[in-house]
């Protein structure tokens, strides 16, 4: 089963990706820093932030930023995962690989079949929220 769903929240940090994918700028620290690269998402209209949640057969993958999507699509659509050993040492900061989002992943999201079916609905939801922007 696939489904795709919006919803609304005060603020973007809790959710899975957003620490490793917009680094923050500067000496402060990653929780009180308000610029990064690439830049945190906007609040829409409502004053609020977007976030997606993409359902895959079961998993419900969960993003606050289109640039988390992105990230994502890239690192599944891999024939061979990187290690989050790798992947953790790209990103400054003291958060190791046991806390990476893709080290806390359920096992049946990890295999090739799994994640072309993923990789290929994920990436549908992303043109879709592109040609929404």
């Amino acid at each position: 089963m696939k489904n795709f769903s919006i919803s609304y929240s005060d603020t973007w940090r809790p959710f899975p990706m957003a620490y490793w994918v917009h680094i923050e700028k500067g000496d402060t620290p990653w929780f009180a820093a308000e610029d990064f690269e690439p830049p945190a998402p906007k609040k829409d209209a409502s004053g609020r932030y977007r976030i997606y949640y993409v359902e895959v057969d079961g998993f419900t993958f969960v993003f606050s930023s289109f640039e988390q999507l992105e990230h994502c699509i890239d690192i599944l659509s891999r024939k061979l995962l990187p290690t989050t050993i790798a992947l953790s040492e790209r990103r400054p900061g003291s958060m190791g690989p046991n806390s990476h989002w893709l080290s806390r992943l359920p096992a049946h999201v990890k295999p090739w079949a799994y994640r072309q079916k993923a990789v290929k609905y994920l990436s549908k939801i992303r043109d879709k929220i592109k040609n929404e922007r």
